[in-house]
């Protein structure tokens, strides 16, 4: 006689009798150990983390479905006051890294980029480690050719110091270094090749010298390349990250102790420039990258750290909102 072969719970059905089953044995404790009014906020709280584990739910959560029609006048106020800020001498962009909702003002007007040109080449360097066509441990010579001033800390140092490239790295993100930038362009074929390799994942850098052009838009592009290749989990690009945390001039835009990965640049000639691009690590990260001719001065600092400050208070609020609006729909 054949056996008769068990049939298996679909995983739906599975969950739906996990469900009850706490249903139960919670109500049941309730029941004897509880209030009335505690029965019922325990209830709340299972359906509500029910749906919250929904495909439904998630997949509303990474959606763009939330619309600025659905934003509340408060969520709305902080949007409209962070675009206030913002007059002839400075342009942003706000870029939600879950599902893509962006806003900002002059978003794609290139400037001087200054010293953010060196995330997109320290970047494509560690690609090419990845991909065993760079050796990170090679040793590079400070040449007399090399010798820059502004920012960094090679210049201290004498003609004729060693260097490996992963320090070369470390020390164009941490400390914006010039000599570093330039020794590591010539290493892996110059901005010819930044710029290609970029082009490839459909960005668009001009180069008028080794530092080349910026918008923010451009600028949240590098960021989401970055947040994209952390999320890979690779040595390298935890590395290029953990740098950026740390990166000089980190009070510019890190607010209270919400974590940030940025590079800044900056430039005092033709009336001065002073730029940032940041990944800002909440528990729903977003980009966050603005331009501007304001120069390196106290009020600049003070005018970033209050653009970064309503965008926290937009992405939490934002957030807030769309979950409640996810938790609505049928």
């Amino acid at each position: 006689m054949a056996k008769r072969r068990k049939r298996k719970l679909k995983t739906g059905v599975k969950v739906f009798f996990v469900f009850i089953l706490v249903l139960l044995i919670g109500g049941g404790y309730y029941l004897f150990y509880g209030s009335g009014v505690e029965l019922d906020k325990y209830y709340d709280e299972i359906a509500a983390n029910f749906k919250n584990n929904s495909n439904e739910y998630k997949k509303c959560l990474a959606s763009s479905d939330f619309t600025e029609d659905y934003f509340s006048e408060k969520l709305g106020n902080i949007r409209d006051e962070m675009i206030g800020m913002f007059e002839s001498d400075a342009n942003f962009e706000y870029e939600d890294l879950d599902n893509g909702y962006s806003f900002g003002k002059g978003e794609n007007y290139s400037s001087y980029a200054a010293s953010v040109s060196k995330l997109p080449a320290v970047f494509y360097a560690y690609h090419l480690a990845d991909e065993g066509n760079l050796d990170l441990n090679k040793e590079l010579t400070y040449t007399a050719n090399y010798k820059a001033g502004g920012s960094g800390v090679i210049q201290k140092d004498p003609i004729g110091s060693k260097y490996k490239i992963s320090d070369l790295l470390y020390k164009a993100i941490r400390y914006s270094d010039n000599i570093a930038y330039f020794m590591i362009l010539d290493e892996i074929g110059g901005t010819a090749t930044v710029r290609n390799y970029w082009k490839d994942l459909g960005y668009t850098i001009t180069y008028t010298d080794r530092f080349g052009n910026l918008s923010p838009s451009l600028g949240n592009g590098y960021i989401k390349e970055v947040y994209k290749y952390y999320l890979d989990g690779s040595d390298n690009a935890k590395k290029l990250v953990e740098d950026m945390k740390i990166s000089d001039n980190l009070d510019f835009v890190k607010v209270d102790d919400t974590p940030v990965a940025h590079k800044y640049g900056e430039y005092t000639e033709g009336g001065g420039y002073y730029n940032d691009v940041s990944l800002v690590f909440t528990s729903h990260p977003f980009a966050l990258s603005i331009t501007s001719t304001k120069g390196l001065s106290n009020s600049t600092k003070e005018f970033f750290l209050k653009v970064h400050e309503l965008a926290l208070d937009f992405n939490n609020l934002y957030y807030e909102e769309k979950v409640n609006y996810c938790l609505g729909k049928d």
